[in-house]
């Protein structure tokens, strides 16, 4: 049991994603992830969390999400498309590790290790004493979720994390609303967590996708904040002294 702990989780707030090869003002969608910065700054600038963390993606110059690797691995017989000839956003079904079925969402190359593109953008505020979550580096599978592969064949370290420091409730922020985020609030709810999605602090890739996924994650239970409502509510739960349950180590 434990008193109410708040972590601030930005997610993916790499050069790629806000000016670089897959930068959300480029998608569908056209949000400007610029714009999501001064906003994730103001709450990194909140004085209640009592955890900060920065995700982000690393990924290795043969990963299986770039577009320009597709051609590299086997189609599997369900795939409506060739991977030879397949575009970004193109959906494409993969033989991997043997026998093993993997849908893969094609995207642009992007935050390779050590390369501009995978660093985190020179306006976001790093806060002393932050934590860097990466994810991504195994080239057979994509990594959306802070927490696990797409595939939960492996996991970053980011839930020991929040045990060790006894976290009870996390705010998720960051690109891309309806991609990495979403899929970060997901785990989140299933690991136990109070999640809360700061809705203004993101930007995403596809309207109509954003809007379905916010739906369901609201079905999920998730609390959907804007970044204006987010000093108010730390104040309410650091200064609500009931004990609650911090979620553990579970499948």
């Amino acid at each position: 049991m434990s008193p109410n702990k708040c972590v601030l989780l930005v997610v993916d707030m790499q050069n790629d994603f806000i000016s670089g090869s897959l930068a959300m003002k480029d998608c569908p969608a056209k949000q400007d992830g610029n714009h999501t910065i001064h906003v994730v700054n103001k709450l990194t600038s909140l004085p209640n969390w009592d955890l900060i963390v920065y995700t982000k993606d690393w990924h290795p110059a043969d990963h299986i999400s770039f577009v320009t690797n597709a051609y590299k691995f086997e189609r599997h017989e369900e795939s409506t498309i060739d991977p030879t000839s397949a575009e970004v956003y193109d959906k494409v079904v993969f033989n991997v590790d043997g026998n093993q079925r993997r849908e893969q969402v094609l995207w642009p190359p992007h935050c390779i290790q050590s390369s501009w593109g995978s660093e985190l953008h020179p306006d976001l505020l790093v806060a002393n004493g932050s934590h860097i979550v990466t994810k991504g580096m195994d080239k057979h599978v994509d990594s959306y979720s802070a927490f696990f592969d797409n595939q939960h064949l492996q996991e970053t370290e980011l839930r020991e994390l929040l045990q060790r420091n006894n976290i009870t409730h996390v705010f998720v922020c960051g690109v891309a609303t309806d991609v990495c985020v979403n899929f970060t609030v997901q785990d989140s709810l299933d690991l136990g967590y109070q999640t809360y999605l700061v809705e203004d602090a993101c930007a995403g890739v596809s309207w109509q996708n954003i809007e379905v996924e916010v739906k369901k994650l609201v079905e999920k239970k998730a609390n959907i904040i804007q970044s204006d409502q987010v000093s108010a509510e730390l104040e309410k739960l650091h200064n609500d002294k009931t004990t609650v349950t911090v979620p553990c180590n579970h499948d």
